[in-house]
């Protein structure tokens, strides 16, 4: 009983801006299933998470920024599919902190909400698989040099497509641009509308 009310008093808190943790219930979206990106120039990323004692414990998951936009939450057990135009990008975890993932220390040397932060670059057609995991690493043959920082880290295809599958999806996939905006449905929708027009001669 106790339990059941400190979970309701701390998820009205933490519904403020951050998304709740595992703590509160299990990530319930779909099973994970491979995706091809909507243009064969594009590159898809999939950030995942395996599941383990310490993130299922969370009260509130991580978020991930893109260029300090928040673009999605990753809690235990969970995956986001990303697709990105080829270009160089900032990708940050941040750990909230009663509702929000900035403080007055962001930045700075005491910034304690940032996990993680490296710049990641894209190629066109290709897949990649982001690991995110605070209690273990990824063995060092699966993670590719140079890419990732801390808990995120880059790893091989083998690894990515064994763990990724245990996973369930968070949020419908996104996509961006070369500068990192990202693209809506609706101005996706139009340009498929105009590049029909074109191949006609409309």
């Amino acid at each position: 009983m106790f339990r059941r009310v400190l979970s309701v008093l701390l998820l009205s808190l933490l519904s403020a801006c951050s998304t709740p943790g595992a703590f509160f219930g299990a990530v319930d979206g779909d099973p994970f299933t491979p995706l091809r990106a909507t243009d064969a120039r594009h590159a898809l990323v999939y950030l995942y998470r395996p599941q383990n004692q310490w993130a299922d414990e969370e009260l509130e998951a991580p978020g991930l920024f893109l260029g300090g936009t928040l673009i999605g939450s990753l809690p235990s057990n969970g995956y986001l599919v990303l697709e990105f135009e080829p270009g160089r990008f900032k990708l940050e975890m941040r750990r909230p902190l009663l509702g929000g993932f900035w403080t007055l220390l962001a930045g700075g040397p005491l910034d304690f909400n940032r996990i993680a932060s490296f710049e990641f670059e894209t190629r066109p057609g290709h897949v990649y698989y982001l690991r995110y995991d605070e209690s273990r690493l990824p063995p060092k043959h699966a993670q590719v040099p140079g890419a990732g920082d801390g808990p995120l880290q880059l790893v091989n295809a083998t690894l990515g497509q064994e763990e990724i599958v245990h996973t369930r999806q968070v949020q419908a996939p996104r996509r961006f641009t070369a500068s990192g905006h990202e693209v809506r449905a609706e101005r996706h929708f139009w340009q498929a509308i105009g590049q029909a027009l074109g191949q006609v001669g409309i």
